[in-house]
């Protein structure tokens, strides 16, 4: 399996082809089919309801399988402290088109070599709840997941650093009280 950056195929490469033209140092990415698949991984944001405040904006990690939109999984915590815990939703509507949609961020694109991969909902899935901390959040458990996952060599340390990052400025623009 390789890790493509959600920025890959941008700027110049070797000989003048673009990044995604060139041939990946990884061990053959395609499958037994000859067709290599993706997992691209996404934040979700959604306005906090009734009142729209940092505290209140709830977070949700989607992958989406190979570029089809309508072949995701959405992973969210549900409950409240002390009894979170993680839900799955299996291909979900464009998360824009959900109530109090207000941001998609790319963490990154996970390439493999069978449609049926499940390294990448696994670690995600494996990422423990807390239950102990009053403070802890939906929030809090994305940025744990993150670092799972950075952990795992899923992601590289800057794609899931810049996604972090990402998530924390569109928070911190609602509201703080």
């Amino acid at each position: 399996m390789g890790v493509v950056s959600s920025t890959a195929g941008r700027g110049e490469g070797e000989d003048g082809k673009d990044r995604s033209q060139q041939a990946q140092p990884d061990d053959n990415q395609d499958g037994p089919d000859g067709v290599s698949h993706s997992q691209t991984l996404w934040i979700l944001i959604f306005r906090g309801f009734p009142r729209d405040i940092q505290s209140a904006r709830v977070t949700e990690l989607c992958i989406v399988f190979d570029d089809n939109e309508s072949r995701n999984l959405t992973i969210r915590i549900q409950g409240h402290h002390p009894n979170f815990s993680v839900e799955e939703v299996w291909n979900q509507a464009p998360a824009r088109t959900r109530p109090h949609f207000y941001r998609r961020l790319a963490v990154a694109t996970v390439e493999t070599s069978s449609e049926l991969d499940t390294r990448l909902r696994d670690a995600i899935l494996g990422t423990n709840v807390n239950n102990t901390e009053s403070d802890w959040t939906c929030q809090s458990w994305v940025g744990d997941v993150l670092t799972a996952l950075q952990d795992a060599r899923l992601i590289t340390v800057e794609e899931g650093d810049n996604a972090l990052n990402g998530m924390v400025n569109y928070i911190a623009r609602a509201p703080w009280q």
